[in-house]
């Protein structure tokens, strides 16, 4: 048997056969796999826009959600909806919302809502005392939502008290067209006001192996997670890369050249051709988020923008269909 085998690939078959294992090992380095192309990819970014009437209760926060859902997919099915960081968090708020109704600054706030109710402690406390029941909540409206239309979506980020009693995380949820949860990430580089104010824990790095619609693999990073680095060698390989974001500062000309910095600078060193930043929008008390969404190509290390949202700081739908 050795013998044939070796005669198989003697001159000049042994040759080729080094040559494409050469060829191989030169384009797919180790842990890089070639993909099998998949269909097409029809995705959608909602842009969303949070306001204090958002979360005047559980009745007005689902009815915000399912207009803008009803918006994505006004132009027909989708595959992909895509919903900004935070999404989630607001709705944790909800039973808090008497004491929001003001236009004094959040931390004001806080200290009125600790005063009154002295077992919670930290910002920690309040999201963690209600983060099962949230959670709940925000699972029956995202899987609701998934099965109407039949699509995925990232319904954002909402802050999770882990079971493990590792701490508060801030994590993104995929429901797939069935409804059901398929995947989940947790942020893991923190911003100050994360770690410092709201007591949040970073997630496993290595918990990050990204989604499949359609057989295209989903990459994904959240937010400040898009500026460092050690991505480049976890996301080597995949057909699209997304960052979702809820840019607390105004989006001034100095923060546009920061976005650039996130995402078109991770994608260049990857083999993923197209990436997606979702952005939150909108204000209430001393908070805004603002930004731009985009959709990028990354051709050979060359960034070029597809699509980009006509404004930084207002709701507004982006959809594209991916080769």
């Amino acid at each position: 048997m050795n013998c044939q085998t070796e005669t198989a690939l003697s001159s000049p078959g042994r040759r080729a056969f080094l040559y494409i294992l050469l060829t191989a090992a030169l384009l797919f380095p180790p842990g890089l796999r070639a993909l099998t192309p998949g269909t097409s990819l029809e995705t959608v970014i909602v842009q969303f826009e949070i306001t204090p009437d958002i979360i005047q209760s559980r009745e007005t926060y689902r009815d915000a959600v399912g207009d803008a859902m009803a918006e994505a997919m006004g132009a027909g099915p989708a595959d992909l909806v895509i919903f900004p960081e935070y999404l989630g968090v607001f709705a944790a708020l909800i039973p808090w919302t008497s004491a929001l109704k003001t236009d004094r600054p959040f931390e004001e706030v806080w200290m009125q809502i600790a005063r009154n109710n002295p077992e919670l402690r930290s910002l920690t406390d309040l999201f963690a005392s209600g983060s099962k029941d949230t959670d709940a909540f925000l699972d029956r409206l995202w899987g609701d939502l998934a099965r109407e239309y039949g699509v995925y979506i990232l319904s954002g980020t909402r802050f999770i008290y882990s079971r493990d009693q590792r701490g508060l995380m801030n994590q993104a949820v995929v429901y797939a067209p069935s409804g059901k949860e398929i995947y989940s990430q947790n942020k893991f580089f923190l911003t100050d006001f994360e770690t410092d104010i709201l007591g949040l824990t970073p997630g496993n790095l290595r918990d990050t192996d990204g989604f499949i619609v359609k057989d295209h693999r989903i990459r994904l990073t959240i937010c400040r997670d898009t500026f460092l680095r050690e991505w480049e060698q976890l996301y080597r390989e995949g057909d699209l890369w997304i960052d979702i974001k809820a840019n607390g500062v105004a989006y001034t000309p100095d923060q546009k050249a920061l976005f650039n910095r996130a995402l078109p600078a991770r994608l260049t060193k990857t083999a993923i051709p197209f990436g997606i930043t979702a952005c939150l929008t909108g204000s209430f008390m001393n908070l805004l988020w603002e930004g731009e969404s985009s959709i990028i190509n990354n051709n050979a290390g060359e960034v070029t923008y597809l699509e980009v949202s006509e404004e930084f700081d207002e709701f507004e739908i982006i959809r594209y269909t991916f080769p």
